[in-house]
């Protein structure tokens, strides 16, 4: 029999050899080629015209774009994905727009240092939207705020960008009084950065770093790690010496060009994600098992009781997840039963959790009329629960004990206001039980690709 954990270890085995693949094939490759790029521009660039120092962020930004823009349009996110990395991708734009602008005044006005500039209108909006990014996987992420040391680093990183505030606004005479616009643009930095790297710090400490499924999103938090110290290192250098900075521009921009790839990797390996756990083909079963069950064309060892009423329905459920020893799967691809009743069902498997402390139930609730508010994802430490926004065609609540019986539930009407028909199966086949424990994990472990573990 294929229980759970080697159903996920054969999702794992593939998931992390594609993840080798990412990191030696691409990302370390593209790493030293920005590396003796930029050390080839250092060389060529003698008079520090800075002429070519923005066109490699340039590329790397179009290219993470452009794997954005497949993501979002071919690839076709659901609702919580695009919720989930809608600030990331307009962090993208806004820094791609803010690069154009930049490389124009160095390459055709002949600036070799466009501090401040029009470039920063767009600069500053994508730290903004980072910020919400990164305070949003917070929130969800309670078990990273609950570790004081973590959050402690985090206010020891956010006190420097802080004392640069302090000192700009101390030395505001001597520094800016000729140049009002350059300090406004360095406070908003500073500020910036400082909120920003606060929550940056525990997620980097906090994420589990030999997680495939939520690498990518450690690999956001490093690139905005990056890119906030790229942000004081040269907004720093500009205040005491341009000069400096015109010698040393071409380091920054390699700082934020590396930033940028380790964000477009973040992207690129979440589109990788969504392929390998790809499930539509397997839920066709789902919808092609129920037609069986009403046609009559189920096995012959295979028991179905009908059953009159919702009541009724919800008693035999919480019969037969009784009957597990440790752990149980649930998959609700439709509504089967009302609303309300679900929340009941759900509140009597956490009682259930309480007197079998072995016990552990993982559920996938359907989204789109069911959120997070409504039942929380952490209601029990023995009881997960996750949502999903994709359709699926058949209406029934499955069940997989474990990994040796299966139990469905389902109903002959599609209106879920006026059932009064429903049915129970039990599956004891070995095949049927492998395929739909195969689904739920790739449902599962995409959903925790989304919520970030």
């Amino acid at each position: 029999m294929q229980n759970r954990s080697s159903a996920r270890s054969t999702i794992l085995n593939a998931t992390s050899y594609e993840l080798r693949l990412l990191l030696r094939g691409i990302l370390l490759p593209a790493s030293l080629v920005l590396f003796f790029i930029y050390i080839i521009i250092s060389i060529v660039d003698v008079e520090r015209s800075g002429f070519f120092n923005g066109v490699p962020s340039s590329i790397v930004l179009a290219m993470g774009t452009v794997v954005s823009l497949k993501l979002l349009f071919y690839t076709k996110l659901e609702k919580i994905e695009i919720r989930r990395f809608r600030f990331i991708f307009l962090s993208l734009i806004c820094w791609l727009i803010g690069e154009l602008i930049y490389v124009y005044h160095q390459a055709f006005l002949g600036i070799a240092v466009p501090y401040p500039s029009v470039a920063d209108i767009f600069y500053l909006p994508a730290n903004v939207f980072l910020s919400f990014h990164l305070y949003s996987i917070l929130y969800l992420k309670k078990s990273v705020l609950k570790n004081k040391f973590f959050l402690f680093l985090g206010f020891l990183a956010s006190i420097f960008p802080l004392y640069l505030l302090a000192d700009t606004i101390y030395n505001y005479e001597e520094y800016y009084s000729y140049s009002v616009m350059e300090f406004i643009v360095n406070v908003s930095y500073y500020i910036s950065d400082a909120v920003i790297i606060f929550p940056c710090i525990p997620i980097i400490l906090g994420l589990r770093k030999n997680d495939p499924f939520i690498f990518h999103w450690l690999l956001i938090a490093l690139s905005v790690f990056i890119l906030v110290v790229g942000d004081l290192g040269y907004t720093f250098n500009a205040s005491i010496n341009e000069e400096l900075l015109s010698n040393i521009e071409w380091l920054w921009s390699f700082v934020f060009a590396f930033g940028y790839l380790l964000l477009s990797m973040s992207i690129l390996w979440f589109s990788k994600i969504k392929e390998i756990l790809e499930y539509k083909r397997s839920s066709d079963i789902l919808k092609y098992e129920q037609e069986n069950i009403l046609d009559g064309n189920s096995q012959a060892n295979e028991s179905i009781e009908n059953i009159e009423d919702s009541n009724q329905a919800l008693k035999s459920m919480k019969n037969v997840t009784e009957n597990a020893k440790e752990h149980v799967d649930i998959l609700f691809a439709q509504y089967v039963i009302q609303k309300r009743e679900i929340i009941k069902l759900i509140n009597d498997l956490v009682e259930m959790t309480r007197k079998n402390k072995s016990l552990d139930i993982r559920i996938l609730l359907p989204s789109p009329k069911f959120n997070e508010e409504d039942i929380p994802s952490n209601i029990n430490p023995n009881v997960s629960i996750k949502y999903f926004d994709r359709h699926l065609s058949a209406s029934t609540i499955t069940s997989i004990l474990d990994d040796e019986f299966m139990y469905i539930l389902g109903s002959g009407s599609d209106n879920i206001s006026n059932r009064d028909r429903f049915f129970i199966q039990q599956v004891s086949n070995e095949s049927k039980i492998q395929v739909s424990e195969a689904l739920f994990e790739r449902m599962w472990l995409l959903e925790k690709s989304v919520d970030f573990g």
